[in-house]
């Protein structure tokens, strides 16, 4: 899902709003499950998003087209920025500290969000 606009009042009130902040609060949840503490220093990312396969594709056609990319909203830099907002102060104390990032989108039977960070050595 990627980061929506809202005002202070419309975070209660607009539907997309509401399940963003829910959206992250699940992001958040599970990385709060895998990280001990927030990384002080710089960081690299990897973000991949595995999309569902359109609902018209037959069996057949995917697996035709298996490698085919998806070219689908949400923009992968607004898909990104949802998944930095959810892991700030979780996995790092501010995203300025994410020096690289590696970010794709692919189709998959699984749709899913993988992430890996890595703490980078200071030079």
């Amino acid at each position: 899902m990627g980061a929506v606009r809202m005002t202070q009042r419309s975070k209660w009130t607009n539907p997309s709003a509401k399940k963003y902040l829910s959206y992250k609060e699940q992001i958040g949840y599970l990385a709060r499950t895998h990280m001990k503490e927030p990384i002080n220093g710089p960081i690299s990312v990897t973000l991949g998003f595995y999309y569902p396969y359109p609902k018209s594709w037959s069996e057949k056609k995917k697996k035709i087209y298996r490698d085919e990319l998806p070219k689908v909203k949400p923009d992968i830099d607004n898909a990104v920025k949802g998944v930095f907002d959810a892991l700030n102060k979780i996995a790092w104390e501010d995203d300025s500290l994410v020096t690289d990032l590696m970010t794709f989108k692919r189709y998959s039977d699984e749709p899913q969000i993988k992430i890996r960070i890595e703490r980078l050595k200071e030079l």
